[in-house]
């Protein structure tokens, strides 16, 4: 339900009931990690939004970026936006004549899984070819049509076409095989929400804090410097790299990448609602929307919260209230950047330049 007071452009002083709803509903201490795959998200944007705050809205169909050629062999087929022609993988390692057998199956051992999402798996793998150790994120259900092909090899597009950076995770080759589809990347020791929790016990000092967010606005930059935004910022998709040296956090998992100069804003989906941006529910994407989720992600890991999914705590959150007692133990200058961040004004929010130019982000 809509609250009266939610609605008013001062959100303090807060109401009373409003101290103990945030203790009740969200914001609770940590407790674990239970690793269990999330619910499978609707096709587009709007379901999940609408219900964050109980809005209606429009749904559409849209043009995705014309995909490689699909292939009704069920051999593995290499993808790649950068050539015309897609080719048959090869490797010394494969055997096609056991066509029963996967690429995968042949060319990689799986060390474990590391990894369980709504759209995939990811595994720690071993390279037969090079005994080289990498990441391989696998969908977790066929294709269901050409269609749902394209939108998955979008994902291949934009990572593929993202130059290397020292603060994004590294694409290294993506195929298909029996209407399932690879992305091979390089492999980080941890994602930050898994470093948090067992790890830290939950919270980060405030030095580590600080470059999180520091190799997080870097990466971010880089990919918005390409007209990118990533729709998806949260601690599972930054990643804790540690060799070779030096130790650093890099931005992955670029499914829900949509491309600005494109405007392929039709066909974007929704991240974790706990980091949305409040403009998305308006359908307004920018690249201050990733500052929005980035902040929301330096809040939970410097303060060890549990952030709401929806609800009072949701909208008070993104009216620019940050509870007192919450952010007690944090420097003004931590409180001043993550404020900043999470300024609800899009119009109004700091940039990625602009956060990286203040002195303590430079220190």
């Amino acid at each position: 339900s809509t609250m009266e007071d939610s609605g008013k452009k001062t959100p303090l002083p807060v109401p009373t009931f409003f101290a103990e709803a945030e203790r009740r509903m969200f914001l609770e201490k940590r407790l674990g990690h239970t690793p269990v795959a999330p619910p499978r998200p609707p096709t587009k944007s709007s379901s999940t939004l609408r219900r964050c705050l109980n809005k209606t809205g429009d749904s559409e169909d849209g043009g995705a970026t014309t995909a490689p050629r699909h292939w009704s062999s069920q051999r593995p087929h290499s993808v790649s936006f950068h050539s015309l022609e897609n080719s048959l993988l090869r490797s010394r390692i494969y055997d096609k004549s056991r066509s029963e057998v996967t690429y995968f199956a042949q060319c990689f051992e799986v060390l474990e899984r590391i990894g369980l999402g709504s759209f995939g798996e990811v595994f720690k793998v071993r390279s037969w070819e090079d005994s080289r150790m990498y990441a391989v994120k696998r969908c977790r259900e066929p294709f269901r049509g050409e269609r749902d092909r394209e939108r998955k090899l979008e994902e291949v597009a934009k990572h593929e076409r993202l130059e290397p950076h020292p603060n994004c995770v590294r694409f290294v080759r993506a195929w298909e095989e029996k209407q399932h589809l690879y992305i091979q990347t390089e492999l980080c020791a941890m994602n930050l929400q898994q470093y948090c929790e067992e790890v830290c016990g939950g919270r980060l000092s405030e030095c580590e804090v600080w470059a999180v967010a520091v190799d997080l606005l870097l990466g971010l930059q880089h990919l918005h410097r390409g007209g990118l935004v990533h729709l998806d910022v949260k601690p599972a998709n930054v990643f804790l790299s540690t060799t070779p040296p030096p130790r650093r956090y890099k931005l992955g998992d670029f499914g829900l990448v949509v491309d600005l100069q494109r405007g392929d804003h039709a066909e974007a989906q929704e991240g974790d609602p706990r980091y949305l941006a409040p403009e998305l529910l308006q359908g307004h994407f920018s690249k201050v929307a990733d500052i929005f989720s980035a902040g929301m992600t330096l809040l939970e890991v410097a303060c060890n919260l549990q952030l709401p999914t929806g609800g009072e705590g949701w909208q008070h959150l993104r009216q620019g209230f940050l509870p007192d007692d919450f952010i007690a133990g944090l420097s003004e200058d931590l409180v001043s950047s993550i404020r900043a961040m999470l300024e609800p004004d899009p119009g109004r929010r700091a940039s990625v330049e602009e956060l990286l130019a203040r002195p303590e982000m430079r220190r």
